[in-house]
């Protein structure tokens, strides 16, 4: 029963988490994007870049709970995780010969480490 309960505090410990807030960051049209064409993420990634500090003090759930799910993952060497995050609206809202993203680097303990702009050719 001890172990029983000790357990379950560990767990409700480490399962809890900041939450990240940039004022001025609407978090419901960065993750909706999608829905209607919007350049609501290119128009806002300066923002986001203007406080990596705080999605650098964040770990990975930490900063999914502020920019949702990303678009893409990449697994590293060394267990370093990439999360990439579409800038550019969608294909289908029209042709784009170059494609940014929103790159957020994590080390092996889950700590954001690095936040880039990637662009890439339209394929």
């Amino acid at each position: 029963m001890k172990n029983t309960l000790t357990l379950i505090v560990l767990v409700s410990m480490t399962s809890c988490y900041e939450t990240l807030s940039i004022d001025g960051f609407d978090k419901e049209r960065w993750i909706n994007y999608e829905e209607n064409c919007s350049a609501y993420r290119l128009d806002n990634a300066q923002l986001v870049i203007d406080n990596q500090d705080l999605l650098l003090s964040g770990t990975q759930n930490e900063v999914e709970s502020l920019l949702g799910k990303a678009a893409e993952h990449e697994l590293y060497e060394r267990n370093q995780k990439f999360f990439h995050y579409r800038l550019t609206p969608p294909d289908t809202c029209g042709k784009y010969e170059t494609i940014k993203y929103l790159s957020v680097r994590f080390n092996a303990i889950g700590r954001a480490n690095l936040v880039q702009v990637m662009l890439r050719e339209a394929q």
